[in-house]
């Protein structure tokens, strides 16, 4: 059996309110643009507060790719920190026994990678192996974890996995595209760790990448001089809704009690309830979209580890999406035995 444990998030210390956010959009925006047109998108994003590294009025400044990556570094350093000590607090594991350690991020860059800077804070074996994953967005949340459960198969040790995604820092206030205005409304930040092995109430069945052909233009990143520059295509909830259900019906999967679907918008949760027939389940990650927003690769981790805190039990396929246009799909069984 393939279990994941010790669970835990950390986030930054400034929680704001979507009214906070939205009169910040029209401070900045509304000499450029017709803001009262565009004011629904905070009003209809299915998000009401969410947590950011910077106070509000940092995101009014203009700042170059060198602050905005010194200030990820510096508070992704700081929040996984946090959230790994909880994990190795939770789990009773000792540093030195971890054999691996994935590392999932899409909103900023280092070399040496974060890993890298990880492991010289806690007592790891020399030996053990590092795996940074770039680039997956929303989908980093599975697939980070399918990649460890392959590691874990290969040298059976506890493998650690990591996920920090600081999306504020990559606001550029002076850009009044729609796509820009659009990541105010809804990206938050933070970060969450947990142990693959063979202990844990919640074991990992099977899982599957996809990734479609011909669709690199509906989400990414372009690279500009001042950063991270978010693309993110109209079509993608419907895109979703067409091709979506294909995926699924090739993934293996036991009789289903429930989703756990990543929270990234509710333009996405609405094709989600759409293709799973409005199931329950996804009231779960439409809570965490409202508590915390978009917050990428840890998003759906959120959504799990609200699920098993509702003590949920069955089998459940977790999903999420990004750049690619990429699928990541799990089978998980919750059980519980207390």
């Amino acid at each position: 059996m393939i279990s994941i444990s010790g669970l835990s998030f950390s986030f930054p210390k400034n929680k704001v309110f979507q009214e906070e956010i939205k009169a910040v959009g029209r401070r900045l925006f509304s000499s450029k643009i017709n803001f009262e047109k565009i004011a629904k998108v905070y009003d209809n994003s299915g998000v009401k507060t969410r947590f950011l590294v910077e106070e509000l009025s940092w995101y009014i400044k203009e700042h170059n790719w060198s602050e905005r990556n010194f200030l990820f570094k510096k508070n992704a350093l700081c929040l996984l920190k946090q959230s790994i000590s909880e994990t190795i607090e939770k789990t009773k594991t000792q540093p030195e026994k971890i054999g691996g350690m994935v590392f999932v991020n899409s909103t900023g860059i280092a070399t040496p990678t974060i890993d890298a800077e990880i492991f010289n804070l806690f007592n790891f074996n020399n030996e053990t192996i590092r795996l940074p994953i770039f680039g997956y967005g929303c989908a980093g949340g599975v697939l980070g974890l399918n990649r460890a459960v392959e590691i874990f198969k290969n040298i059976k040790k506890p493998i650690l996995v990591c996920n920090v995604e600081l999306c504020s820092l990559t606001f550029r206030p002076q850009i009044f595209s729609k796509e820009n205005i659009v990541s105010t409304a809804l990206f938050g930040d933070g970060s969450t760790s947990y142990l693959v092995g063979g202990d844990g109430n919640c074991e990992v069945i099977n899982g599957m990448e996809y990734t479609w052909k011909n669709s690199l233009s509906l989400m990414g990143w372009g690279v500009e001089n001042d950063g991270l520059s978010v693309i993110f295509d109209k079509t993608i909830p419907e895109f979703i809704i067409k091709e979506l259900p294909t995926v699924l019906s090739n993934f293996k999967m036991n009789n289903l009690d429930g989703y756990v679907l990543h929270s990234g918008g509710m333009k996405i949760i609405e094709a989600y309830k759409k293709i799973f027939k409005n199931h329950e389940t996804i009231q779960e990650s439409q809570r965490i979209l409202s508590n915390f927003g978009n917050v990428s690769s840890v998003s759906v981790l959120l959504v799990l580890k609200e699920m098993l805190k509702k003590r949920y039990a069955g089998n459940f396929l977790m999903s999420a999406l990004g750049p690619g246009f990429t699928a990541g799909l799990c089978n998980l069984k919750f059980s519980h035995n207390d």
